[in-house]
């Protein structure tokens, strides 16, 4: 059996004020499930802090809840990871439109996600925003995700071009994200992960500053993860650092290295 190792880091970067990203990574007691969390909060000075925080404490909760459950006698059916992760990511969005609705100076506030649960090699990703999952495997780097931005939409329409598309004004304006409306059903992807797979989850932070060449380097070069989620923040810092920065990877390691 593969064992599971996670390392994150958040940092504001060199041109916020505070930092609206928030970031989750644990493994649950007393089971052999695994969940990682990169939220990036938008909408105003407080308001992006609170609805990306809010998301993250949501989703662990909720899946504390139904690993406690399954582990008490409940079991795991064939779907229980994107099932779960599914109704997690509604119910951090029920929990934040809630919120809006309690206090209408965060009435505004939305956050991106994108979060992956795991048990043994089996992985379920699911995703609403411009944050993004990368693979690395074979020595090559994989976007998982497809932004949620009216960029990416108006490319898939074939509205505009892929030239067009890398310096359209709507390039970060996102069109799915917790928060926009009451309900959201968010699509799961569903994975098997390899023997020395490393995924990587981020906020937009990160890609604005480093393109995936360089990601794929760090991923490389690194001697462990830790070593590499710090580099590849303080990288992105040293590119500009022009919005917070949020990393967290998850290294499969062989059997064969335990």
């Amino acid at each position: 059996m593969m064992q599971i190792r996670m390392y994150g880091g958040t940092d504001r970067g060199m041109v916020r004020e505070n930092n609206q990203d928030c970031i989750g990574y644990m493994h649950f007691e007393h089971s052999d499930i695994s969940v990682a969390i990169v939220a990036d909060g938008v909408g105003g000075h407080a308001g992006g802090e609170i609805a990306s925080r809010l998301a993250v404490d949501e989703v662990e909760e909720f899946l504390r809840k139904a690993v406690l459950q399954a582990t008490s006698g409940g079991g795991y059916s064939d779907q229980w990871l994107e099932q779960t992760l599914g109704h997690a990511i509604a119910a951090a969005n029920s929990k934040i439109i809630k919120q809006q609705q309690h206090d209408e100076k965060v009435a505004e506030m939305a956050t991106t996600i994108v979060s992956v649960l795991m048990k043994d090699d089996k992985i379920a990703l699911s995703y609403l925003g411009d944050s993004r999952c990368y693979l690395w495997q074979d020595n090559r780097v994989k976007l998982l995700t497809k932004d949620h931005t009216i960029a990416q939409q108006l490319l898939d329409e074939g509205a505009i071009s892929r030239q067009q598309y890398s310096a359209s004004p709507y390039h970060h304006v996102i069109n799915q994200a917790l928060g926009l409306k009451e309900e959201v059903e968010p699509e799961v992807t569903c994975l098997t992960a390899q023997p020395n797979d490393t995924y990587l989850l981020c906020s937009d932070g990160l890609t604005n500053c480093l393109n995936d060449r360089q990601i794929a380097k760090l991923l490389d070069t690194s001697p462990d993860i830790e070593s590499c989620v710090d580099e590849l923040i303080t990288q992105a810092n040293d590119a500009g650092g022009v919005d917070n920065i949020s990393v967290v990877l998850i290294q499969y390691q062989s059997p064969d290295l335990l």
